[in-house]
């Protein structure tokens, strides 16, 4: 998980620091409310996306590793692990130049979205173009959050993973017309775009079909319900998927291969663990 760079899942100690609890408590909290994991969602698919670039919200937050040292005493946070800052962690030096210059077109859209707000008033802009970023944001955080969220989906510690494993961690879901045609089945064939990203889109059905004999019973889908099943999956994932840890026995090996808990009573129980 250490590797993964969106979608990180957190872990038992993340959940428990979030809901103000103990490790050893997890196994007792009561239910969360269906209205609570609506509100999160809501959250998540409007504001997911900008969430992610000014603070690195869901992303790693291991940024001692950085090789030039850029991520010292630095967490995710507001600007300091920021997508738009060009002194961020999650670049190298030599990617300032870069950064600035995508700061400069971000900045001139915004003048531009600003005089025209002045022109045309701000309902009109809402309208053709600020509901639409939201519903764009929707969707770019919907297919990422679906296509590595799953409860089947085991993650690694540092220690476990390799590059087969990590790129298995993934699943393809089945979206339709939509997802096949005007998405050229990036949802229907993201397990292969982990392992060879160079396939053209529309090759990938066939290369998805030559690599299932080869993954076995390590290749995921879920292709139930077809448009209607993703988008149920969306409220499944976020009731099934609230933090990872081993499964309860484990041994060996097995105690660095993490797989989704909840307090929710779904699927396999959390550990119960001695205060």
């Amino acid at each position: 998980m250490e590797r993964d760079m969106v979608f990180v899942p957190k872990t038992r100690q993340d959940y428990a620091t979030r809901v103000g609890k103990f490790v050893h408590e997890l196994h007792e909290l009561t239910e969360e409310t269906p209205i609570a994991t609506l509100i999160h969602s809501i959250g998540q698919q409007l504001a997911g996306w900008p969430l992610y670039l000014f603070m690195n919200v869901t992303g790693h937050n291991n940024h001692e590793r950085q090789h030039e040292g850029r991520g010292k005493g630095k967490v995710n946070s507001f600007w300091t692990v920021s997508h738009f800052n060009p002194a961020s962690p999650l670049y190298e030096a030599k990617d300032a130049k870069l950064i600035l210059l995508s700061d400069l077109g971000i900045a001139i859209t915004a003048a531009v979205l600003i005089m025209l707000s002045k022109t045309y008033g701000f309902y009109n802009m809402a309208i053709w173009y600020f509901i639409p970023y939201l519903w764009v944001n929707h969707w770019l955080v919907a297919i990422t959050f679906l296509q590595h969220t799953d409860p089947t989906l085991p993650h690694y510690s540092g220690e476990s993973w390799n590059y087969v494993r990590g790129a298995a961690a993934t699943i393809d879901r089945e979206f339709g017309f939509i997802g096949r045609t005007l998405l050229h089945g990036i949802i229907e064939t993201h397990v292969l775009h982990h392992y060879v990203s160079t396939i053209p889109f529309y090759h990938a059905d066939e290369a998805t079909e030559a690599i299932k004999p080869i993954m076995g019973r390590h290749y995921r889908a879920d292709v139930r319900g077809g448009s209607l099943g993703f988008l149920k999956s969306l409220w499944s994932s976020a009731r099934w998927c609230q933090w990872v840890e081993p499964s309860e026995g484990a041994e060996g090996e097995g105690k660095k291969v993490f797989f989704f808990r909840n307090r929710n009573g779904l699927g396999t129980p959390p550990m119960k663990l001695k205060a």
